[in-house]
């Protein structure tokens, strides 16, 4: 019956982590060079103080296997891919996450990751200038660049272990220019608005030291353990037997070149240069440093002598912005408007923007554009209305691809007392002064006239003639008069009227 127990407790058990199952993730940091070692993490985000392992395999052959019982949410893997085992290409690791159930451990769930080994060092070729990282290829003319390659640490470690010497080549637009043995090389670039083609051909001899000669001293330690969240685990391919102590990179055994060599240098790579442009097939097979520089990414030297890294970057050379002037009134009078002009000096294109503050405004450098406008001229002009009469700061940020300059001007608004002008005043009063003098004198003229004018009137009735006219020839006659016809010089007593002539 126990037996039976325990199966059913079994079966419970796996129905439930089926449906239930703790998150897990596997990360490595590769890619890697072949020869150094590269560390796997497995991670569970959601773990719970359980009993639970993990057990890592790759498909690389010959194969890594490891497993780890513990109770932690985090477990490091590092396995060692000698040069002499492995091939350059793309492999898998697997991890499986096992739960104790009753005894038993039952698989709970499974995660990969894939890596590559590759034949050729890793990392990037990274720009300084002015104590910043750049974060683009855009470099400031007349300045300090310092061209310097990051590799990852596990291959920089695989360096100081094997590597006698490193020596770093470093190529402008194909030609040889310096040889530095800690990855750097420092240049001023003079010439604004230009491209320039920087590679830097990094060479690991793998020869190791002579062995060094070390006295053995007997010493006692004791040793303290503590407990962490994470375990650190290598696993590594068995290797002939070298040194114990383990080689430094040496530099002291190199010479830098004299300008002759570097003239023969310069000549040997215009000739590559030529044989690679008729045939590629013959450069690919030799593994000369030479055949990997200048624009020539078809193939990587193989040597188990040396390991070589190639790392390539176009820049471009800008003028940074400077010398912000702004001109314009800054006391305005309130209701007037703004009108300032900006001029700079630089590489276009420029990307601006304004911004207004209240009052007085300190700038700090960080100011940045929510809105930029784009020109491609070195000024451009401000027009603005300020509302209130108070003190404004307008803050004016210019930058283009290597810098950024802020610039500010104060401006002061005022308020004007209005005082009406002397020909306002005079003028209307003039003129109502003249019209009440012309009204006057009016009146005064005309009553001085009626009063000395004297009417005669002519009573003499004698030398009148009274026509007695019917209303027809009234009527007639007024039409006459009216329409200004010129009557006949008859006498105006005609025969026809009851009147006769006296005799």
């Amino acid at each position: 019956m126990a037996h039976y127990f325990r199966i059913v407790l079994f079966v419970l058990a796996f129905l439930a982590n089926g449906v239930y199952p703790l998150q897990l993730f596997l990360t490595n940091n590769g890619p890697a060079v072949r020869g150094s070692k590269i560390t796997f993490t497995a991670t569970v985000p959601d773990f719970t103080d359980e009993n639970i392992k993990f057990v890592f395999t790759d498909n690389a052959q010959p194969q890594h296997i490891k497993t780890f019982e513990n109770s932690t949410d985090k477990i490091n893997w590092t396995v060692e891919y000698p040069r002499s085992l492995y091939e350059a290409g793309e492999y898998t690791a697997t991890v499986e996450l096992m739960r104790s159930y009753f005894g038993f451990w039952i698989r709970d769930n499974v995660a990969s990751s894939t890596f590559k080994l590759t034949d050729a060092l890793n990392g990037n070729l990274i720009l300084n200038q002015n104590n910043s990282t750049l974060q683009s290829h855009f470099v400031s003319v007349n300045q300090t660049v310092t061209h310097y390659v990051v590799l990852p640490d596990n291959e920089l470690e695989f360096l100081k272990e094997n590597a006698s010497r490193v020596v770093t080549y470093w190529f402008k637009d194909c030609m040889y220019v310096d040889q530095t043995t800690d990855f750097k090389l420092n240049l001023t670039y003079n010439d604004a608005m230009s491209d320039h083609y920087i590679e830097a051909l990094v060479v690991a001899d793998n020869e190791p030291l002579p062995p060094i000669t070390t006295t053995t001293t007997t010493t006692t330690t004791t040793t303290t353990t503590t407990t962490t969240t994470t375990t650190t685990t290598t696993t590594t391919t068995p290797k002939p037997p070298k040194s114990t102590e383990a080689p430094k990179i040496s530099t002291s055994t190199i010479q830098l070149p004299t300008s002759t060599e570097k003239q023969i240098l310069n000549d040997t790579l215009a000739v590559q240069r030529s044989k690679r442009s008729v045939s590629n097939h013959t450069a690919k097979q030799k593994s000369a440093p030479l055949d990997f520089i200048c624009y020539n990414t078809s193939f990587v030297p193989i040597s188990e002598k040396n390991v070589y890294g190639h790392y390539q970057e176009t820049l471009s050379v800008r003028a940074p912005v400077s010398t912000i002037n702004i001109t314009g009134l800054n006391w305005l009078q309130r209701g007037e408007l703004l009108h300032l002009q900006i001029k700079y000096t630089g590489s276009p294109p420029f990307d601006y923007c304004v911004q207004y503050k209240q009052g007085q405004y300190n700038i700090t450098g960080n100011e940045t554009c929510t809105a930029k406008a784009r020109t491609i001229a070195n000024n451009f002009s401000i027009i603005h209305y300020f509302s209130g009469s108070d003190q404004h700061t307008v803050v004016v940020i210019i930058e283009n691809e290597v810098t950024k300059a802020v610039q500010r001007a104060t401006i002061n608004i005022y308020k004007a007392k209005v005082h009406a002008q002397l020909s306002v005043i005079v003028v209307p009063v003039v003129f109502c002064l003249l019209a009440v003098i012309l009204v006057v004198f009016g009146m005064a003229y005309y009553q001085h006239r009626s009063r000395y004018t004297i009417e005669v009137a002519d009573f003499d009735f004698g030398q009148a003639h009274l026509d007695y006219k019917t209303f027809s020839e009234r009527l007639r006659d007024s039409f006459r008069n009216a329409l200004n016809f010129r009557q006949d010089d008859t006498d105006p007593i005609v025969t026809n009227t009851r009147y006769d002539s006296m005799t």
